[in-house]
């Protein structure tokens, strides 16, 4: 007789006295993660007979764990016939619902989405008080907006944000977002860090053609030439010049004698005056022509010569003129 033949018999003889149940017994999970909304008895339990896998209950919210304690194991395992190994009242399960967290970066990403056309420039978006939202895992489309509204003057916005299967409770299944969005502008900006009183020269500024930072209505543009102002305050590198932040450098001082010149296609001509207000260069002040006695006003070049604004009317030089002159200068006009 061959091994073989020798060795069934016996082999047999085991497997009868065994019982069915110790070689078809489940296996307890101690820790599990599901993707759906549903735990199963499969989520439980390995080693399940065919057929006897079914839904148990709902899952936790995604992001979340629960645990099914020994007695609760025991209740369900006899309620759906699953023999399992090393029963016992102290074993327990965990079940956590696999989640994907909506952070700011998906949040700003919506955002520009649902904005208006903004151009070829590059936009920035900065939310307010934000807060992350956990969603399942397997959801391609976990939330939308609406009511998306940006004033587009100041930049701020608000929408609000809806889950696209709810989870029954208000505080979570909608919030506001809110915050400002910065679109690509062209601004003159500082090259380094200046201190308060610094006469500006041309290589103190540059343009910055797609600026996205906070910048305030009243920034220059690189259409207008700062050289020559004065720093009211401190600035910092790569700040956007406000006009605020400058004043005009005064040049020209009131009662200084100046040189009057007009200037037009094929003539110029020059007289001697004398200055009524303080001015800085490029600033329009008021001047009194010597001889003829007239106010003229004019464009200061440097602190000694003004250029005549042809376009302006003369006045004469009578003591009304002169008394509503000094009251604009003192007032600030």
């Amino acid at each position: 007789m061959s091994l073989r033949a020798a060795i069934l018999p016996l082999l047999a003889a085991v497997l009868a006295v065994l019982p069915p149940a110790a070689c078809l017994a489940a296996t307890l999970r101690t820790a599990t993660t599901v993707t759906s909304d549903t735990v199963r008895l499969s989520d439980l339990f390995m080693d399940l007979e065919p057929g006897q896998d079914r839904v148990l209950g709902p899952a936790p919210l995604p992001g979340s764990s629960f645990v099914v304690g020994g007695r609760q194991l025991l209740a369900i395992a006899d309620q759906y016939g699953v023999d399992w190994m090393d029963q016992s009242a102290t074993a327990q399960t965990t079940i956590t619902r696999a989640g994907r967290v909506l952070d700011r970066d998906f949040f700003i990403h919506m955002v520009k989405q649902n904005l208006p056309d903004l151009g070829e420039g590059p936009v920035t978006v900065e939310l307010g008080d934000f807060h992350p939202m956990t969603v399942a895992a397997d959801d391609p489309k976990p939330v939308v907006m609406s009511d998306l509204d940006w004033d587009q003057k100041s930049g701020r916005f608000s929408a609000t944000v809806y889950r696209s299967h709810p989870l029954g409770d208000i505080t979570q299944d909608s919030f506001l977002l809110t915050g400002v969005v910065h679109a690509a502008q062209r601004v003159l900006v500082y090259t380094h860090a200046l201190s308060a009183g610094t006469v500006l020269a041309a290589a103190d500024v540059r343009v910055d053609d797609s600026y996205t930072g906070r910048s305030g209505a009243k920034a220059y543009t690189g259409d207008v030439d700062v050289a020559g102002m004065t720093l009211v305050h401190s600035v910092m590198v790569d700040e956007p010049v406000l006009e605020r932040d400058l004043r005009r450098t005064v040049v020209m001082h009131k009662g200084d004698p100046i040189m009057l010149t007009y200037t037009a296609p094929g003539l110029r001509l020059s007289a001697t005056g004398r200055a009524l207000e303080d001015g800085g260069v490029g600033q329009y002040v008021h001047a009194l022509n010597l001889a003829s006695k007239m106010i003229l006003t004019g464009r200061v070049i440097n602190g000694s010569e003004m250029e005549v604004d042809t376009t302006s009317g003369a006045v004469p030089s009578d003591g009304n003129a002169l008394r509503r002159l000094s009251s604009s200068s003192r007032s600030g006009g």
